[in-house]
């Protein structure tokens, strides 16, 4: 991104320099070359002055200025939280179940947004509605990172797999990509319509190197957990039913939608990269 201009006052930059080394050294050394017009002053200050501002400019563009958008900002209220240059958000939605045995789609479900609210509808011949957690994640950097997840409600509230208490996301995450899980969870009756506050914490790891910053913003920290990155990808009773401590976890309350299915029969997730560096 902005590859031409960058190239464009990298020249600039070095033209400058000559120019400036002209000014103050060429001069010094060659008497006769006092006299420049319009004036020996004019060069050698106006030299070091464009040299000084597009150094400024160079050095904005190279370590501030965001190489890829921040398309995590544009989920919800903009907050997000980070893990080792990981960043994800969150999100309840709700979506037309799938009928038992569908195949899940990459393009995504059918989704009433994300505001967390639905209706059953009532007609037999309608959809039943299915919560979901979309979990919106950012890579900052040019690496390729693999990360585990761990959201941990209150027991006995909401669950993706049958008997499970934690929502358990492990996946890679492409240099600079955007993307998005969207997990199937049933929510209990009785927590219906309210709010809950969950904990999550995360590990990530890089495959090789993280590699140079594509996104500035930082997001706030989560806590942590052990990881046997050999199993990580698995989903059992181990990874799902609570046991594994999580230290230091961030908490978020969630807004639990209405009238949704209270249970799963296939937990099937969608995974769907939206933005990779190119």
């Amino acid at each position: 991104m902005h590859e031409r201009r960058n190239t464009v006052l990298t020249l600039l930059f070095a033209f400058a320099l000559i120019w400036c080394a002209f000014a103050w050294l060429c001069v010094a050394v060659f008497p006769s070359l006092t006299h420049i017009p319009p004036s020996t002053d004019l060069h050698r200050y106006g030299s070091l002055s464009v040299s000084l501002l597009l150094a400024a400019v160079l050095a904005y563009v190279h370590l501030l200025e965001e190489k890829m958008p921040d398309k995590l900002a544009e989920i919800g209220s903009g907050k997000y939280y980070e893990q080792d240059g990981l960043c994800f958000m969150p999100v309840l939605r709700v979506s037309s179940r799938r009928p038992a045995g569908a195949t899940p789609s990459s393009s995504g479900l059918a989704s009433s947004g994300l505001s967390g609210t639905g209706s059953r509808l009532g007609s037999m011949n309608e959809p039943e509605q299915q919560a979901e957690l979309s979990l919106y994640y950012q890579n900052r950097f040019e690496g390729e990172c693999e990360a585990v997840i761990h959201i941990r409600p209150p027991a006995g509230v909401f669950f993706s797999h049958k008997g499970a208490r934690d929502v358990h996301f492990a996946f890679r995450a492409q240099p600079g990509a955007f993307g998005v899980i969207h997990q199937p969870i049933a929510i209990s009756h009785a927590a219906q319509g309210t709010p809950v506050s969950v904990e999550i914490a995360a590990m990530v790891r890089w495959v090789r190197h993280r590699g140079d910053v594509l996104r500035t913003r930082r997001g706030m920290p989560v806590g942590t957990f052990q990881v046997d990155w050999a199993l990580a990808y698995r989903q059992s009773k181990h990874e799902l039913c609570g046991e594994i401590e999580l230290k230091d976890p961030a908490r978020l309350t969630l807004m639990l939608p209405d009238c949704v299915s209270e249970r799963v029969d296939r937990s099937e997730f969608v995974n769907e990269t939206l933005l990779v560096k190119s």
